[in-house]
C-alpha cells in the first residue's frame, strides 16, 4: 500500500493560503478523497497517489490563478482528474466511459414508492436495520464494506458517489468536474446509490 503524501515542502506551506484557506488544511480535508477519485481512473493506488502529488505541486504552483468560481474542492478535484488522466496515459490504458443504456435494469425497481404513490420518492422496502448500529465496530465494519462494494461499481457511478457522498461536491460542482448534464448526474447518482445499497445488501444481509 502506497504511503500517504503530505503537502509540498518549502519550508511556507503552513503559511500559503489557497482561496483564503491554508494548504495544509486543505491537504487535510481532501488529500484521501483525491486519491479515492484518482484511484478510479488508473490502474495501481501508488499511481493514484503519483497523480494526487502531482495534483498538489500544481495547486502550490499555480494558487494565485484560483478566482472563486468555483469551490476550492471542486477547483482541486478538476486538477486531480487532469493529473490521473495523464498517468493513464501514461501507462497507455485509455478505458472508455460508461455510458448510460436506456434499457439498464433500475437498481432499485420495486424497492421505492411509485410516482403516484402517496408516499412517492421513499422506501417501499427500507434498508436493513443493520446498518443502523451505531457501536464502533459495527462502524468499522460498515466503512470497509462501504469500499467494497463501491470497489465494485462502474467508474463513472465510483466517481460520483466518492464526490457527492464523501466529499459532499454539490450537485452542479459534479456534474461539471464529470462534465455530464444535470439530468446525468442526477440519472447517474440515482443508479449509483442504488447499486451502492445492492452490493451493501450483498456483504451484509438482513
Amino acid at each position: 500500500m502506497a504511503t500517504p503524501v503530505t503537502a509540498p515542502s518549502d519550508g511556507t506551506e503552513s503559511q500559503h493560503l489557497v482561496g483564503g484557506v491554508p494548504l495544509a488544511s486543505l491537504v487535510r480535508d481532501y488529500h484521501r478523497p483525491m486519491v479515492n477519485f484518482a484511484r478510479t481512473m488508473v490502474n495501481s493506488a501508488t499511481v493514484a497517489e503519483e497523480a494526487v502529488q502531482e495534483a498538489w505541486v500544481q495547486v502550490l504552483q499555480s494558487s494565485s490563478s484560483f478566482e472563486g468560481r468555483s469551490s476550492v474542492g471542486t477547483w482541486l478535484f478538476g486538477i486531480v482528474k487532469n493529473t490521473a488522466s495523464r498517468h493513464r496515459r501514461r501507462e497507455s490504458r485509455i478505458r472508455d466511459h460508461e455510458v448510460l443504456v436506456a434499457d439498464d435494469t433500475d437498481p432499485l425497481s420495486g424497492r421505492m414508492h411509485p410516482a403516484a404513490h402517496p408516499d412517492a420518492g421513499h422506501w417501499s422496502d427500507p434498508p436493513s436495520q443493520r446498518f443502523l448500529r451505531e457501536d464502533q465496530t459495527a462502524a468499522g465494519e460498515l466503512v470497509a464494506l462501504v469500499r467494497a462494494a463501491l470497489d465494485e461499481l462502474p467508474q463513472r457511478q465510483r466517481q460520483l458517489i466518492i464526490l457527492r457522498d464523501l466529499a459532499g461536491v454539490s450537485a452542479d460542482e459534479a456534474a461539471g468536474i464529470l462534465r455530464l448534464s444535470a439530468e446525468a448526474q442526477r440519472s447517474l447518482l440515482y443508479r449509483a446509490r442504488g447499486n451502492l445499497r445492492n452490493e451493501l445488501e450483498k456483504r451484509y444481509p438482513r
